[in-house]
């Protein structure tokens, strides 16, 4: 090892080596992070952090931030759906 490497330096010396991504549970940086504040999961709220990162997720979905890819629909096909829900 390297005197470089033994400070924390990567070979290059342009910064801190890399010890893992903290998202496939392997290797050096395995503790998962939160998707929303990137601290470490909570066996408890997992895949979050807390019941705060958690409720922020949820008013992600809720506000229409994150949507499931599917394929397009008609103004026609909504308007059917509505119809049959009112029903």
């Amino acid at each position: 090892m390297s005197a470089r490497e033994r400070q924390g330096l990567g070979k290059t010396g342009k910064g801190p080596r890399k010890t893992g991504t903290g998202k496939t549970g392997k290797g050096p940086g395995s503790r998962l992070k939160c998707p929303i504040c990137r601290k470490p999961q909570s066996a408890e709220f997992r895949p979050f952090c807390s019941k705060h990162c958690a409720d922020i997720d949820l008013g992600h979905w809720l506000d229409g931030r994150y949507a499931v890819p599917g394929a397009p629909v008609s103004s026609e096909e909504v308007e059917k759906d509505a119809e049959q829900d009112d029903g």
